[in-house]
């Protein structure tokens, strides 16, 4: 390229970097402690109510819990179930069979006796998912579809949720272990295998659809997401669907939310709107509270694709799994060298894990960091009872 273009280029970005002046929002410290209500009364099965605040926007911290409050769900005709907290800011009733034909909300007081309730919602029956299939994409990822149906005068809005769990391994085998006793290196169990795990990642996005404007109240091979090609699909890779049917109210609260969330960052983006739920300070209605709670069961199906179905060659764990992206060759040394026993002293603080022997010369051992022998440290060495 042309230096003078290349020069004139580069001053242009830089006038226009310096037009742009840090935002800093002025956040009133009233706004900054909003009660937070996260959940959905399940009348089939487990309520599970998470209570959290507001924090600033110029702290790292994550929201913090709010603890020690009363939490009950209630019916029209005023019986109450208490949940339980355990643990801090988390509140939990029991598999329950609540009566579909009543009407609930949830109702709560904080620890410092400031109330707050729910409007009285029906009970939503959330249909069975018929089906969740996957497909090859072009790239060699996969796509995944859900196809659900239901009565004309069912729910016809629907949210979904999942976990993807996954098997992978570190960077490196580690087939020694140091023994802290002896201070030396003996054969590892496969009990202590620390080179297989499996790591399970719920969803972040709001994945929402309706069926408001078809005939037939049917979502056939409707897409719920794409997963790259990456290590995630080297071994097995399974996903646990939870299909939530709602109320017209509830999904535009999620839809307005989802807009307001996914669609901010250029200057063509439209303005976020106002997220309104259905949770309201008693005393004081004008208080700002987040959070929608409906009354919804929940429909599962897990699906499993199988690595070995994949084209070979497969994602390499090693240089497509982040966790592992930085990892260096690991060292070898002379068994009983200086370099040895400092490595041996390590191992003991934890600094090292043993691999291996050199299959050419056995008396060289090799180690590596935890961060590349362990994988642990991104999963559980504990196989699911799913798992084939």
């Amino acid at each position: 390229m042309n230096r003078l273009l290349l020069f004139l280029l580069v001053s242009a970005g830089l006038a226009l970097g310096g037009c742009i002046d840090r935002y800093v929002p002025d956040v009133p410290p009233s706004a900054q402690a909003n009660l937070v209500v996260d959940g959905f009364i399940n009348p089939l099965g487990r309520s599970v109510i998470k209570l959290s605040r507001t924090f600033s926007v110029n702290t790292k911290n994550t929201a913090p819990a709010e603890a020690r409050a009363q939490v009950a769900i209630q019916d029209d005709a005023g019986r109450r179930y208490p949940l339980a907290e355990n643990p801090a800011g988390t509140y939990t009733a029991g598999p329950q069979a609540l009566d579909p034909a009543r009407q609930y909300q949830l109702r709560l007081a904080t620890a410092q006796g400031r109330e707050y309730a729910t409007d009285l919602m029906p009970v939503v029956l959330t249909p069975p998912i018929d089906s969740v299939t996957w497909k090859l994409t072009p790239v060699q990822g996969i796509q995944v579809n859900l196809t659900t149906h239901a009565a004309a005068t069912a729910a016809r809005y629907y949210r979904w949720e999942y976990d993807e769990t996954y098997q992978f391994t570190a960077a490196y085998q580690s087939a020694l272990e140091y023994e802290a006793s002896s201070n030396s290196l003996v054969q590892r169990s496969a009990a202590n295998q620390l080179f297989t795990c499996w790591r399970t990642e719920p969803s972040t996005a709001i994945l929402q659809g309706n069926t408001a404007q078809l005939t037939q109240n049917t979502l056939a091979d409707a897409p719920l997401l794409t997963v790259l090609p990456s290590s995630k699909l080297r071994y097995g890779y399974s996903l646990l669907v939870r299909q939530l049917a709602q109320t017209q109210a509830e999904y535009t609260y999620w839809e307005t939310l989802r807009k307001s969330t996914e669609n901010l960052g250029t200057v063509n983006d439209p303005l976020p709107g106002r997220v309104t739920g259905n949770v309201h300070a008693l005393a004081d209605t004008t208080e700002p509270v987040l959070g929608y709670v409906g009354v919804h069961s929940v429909a599962e199906k897990r699906l499993f694709v199988d690595g070995a179905r994949f084209p070979t060659p497969r994602p390499n764990s090693v240089l497509n799994d982040p966790f592992y992206a930085a990892c260096a060759p690991p060292d070898g040394a002379a068994e009983r060298s200086p370099l040895y026993l400092i490595y041996l002293q390590q191992c003991r603080g934890g600094f090292l894990i043993p691999l291996s022997r050199d299959p050419i010369v056995p008396s060289t051992i090799y180690f590596g960091t935890p961060a590349c022998v362990d994988c642990r440290l991104h999963g559980t060495s504990i196989k699911p009872n799913y798992w084939p």
